[in-house]
């Protein structure tokens, strides 16, 4: 791996110093040369740097394991960090109140109405927890926040939403 790792950095330094205006000549450096910046290695091409993909929602949705319950107890601490996320991530698509009329849902969509009897994408712990972790297709509705949250504020928020459903008028 540190042979990897100090063959991309020779050829990332012969490869900058080339744009730079350095004369085409490395810098000196303490580390040993690696074996393809010496006169006997071929010459190599730098390749391109990827960004990392982003996940497909639908396979990682198609990989995972359904949890069987919710790990995390509904208790006032869980219900109050639920309500802190639910208020930065979901609030302004499914409304304050959780009634799907939140005033920056995307145009053309219907957000789900959290507080009814109807759960179209499954109303168990378990389901909403990975509705909320994976998305809904069309992810532009729903998209996934399983990358951006953990799992513990996944399951406060779900203990928050079966509150509030509780607590709707």
């Amino acid at each position: 791996m540190r042979r990897v790792l100090r063959l991309c950095a020779a050829v990332a330094a012969v490869t900058l110093a080339g744009c730079s205006g350095g004369g085409g000549q490395p810098e000196e450096s303490a580390a040993e040369p690696s074996p393809a910046a010496t006169p006997s290695a071929p010459p190599t091409a730098a390749a391109p740097a990827e960004t990392p993909a982003r996940p497909d929602p639908a396979a990682a949705r198609a990989a995972a394991e359904m949890p069987s319950e919710n790990p995390v107890p509904t208790s006032e601490a869980s219900i109050r960090a639920g309500r802190g996320v639910y208020a930065k991530i979901c609030r302004a698509c499914h409304g304050l109140q959780g009634e799907g009329d939140g005033p920056s849902a995307p145009p053309g969509t219907m957000p789900a109405n959290l507080v009814d009897e109807e759960w179209v994408h499954g109303s168990t712990d378990p389901e909403i927890f990975m509705n909320i972790k994976y998305g809904i297709e069309p992810y532009e509705a729903m998209e996934p926040w399983g990358q951006q949250l953990s799992d513990e504020d996944l399951w406060h928020t779900v203990n928050f939403l079966r509150d509030l459903a509780a607590n709707a008028p």
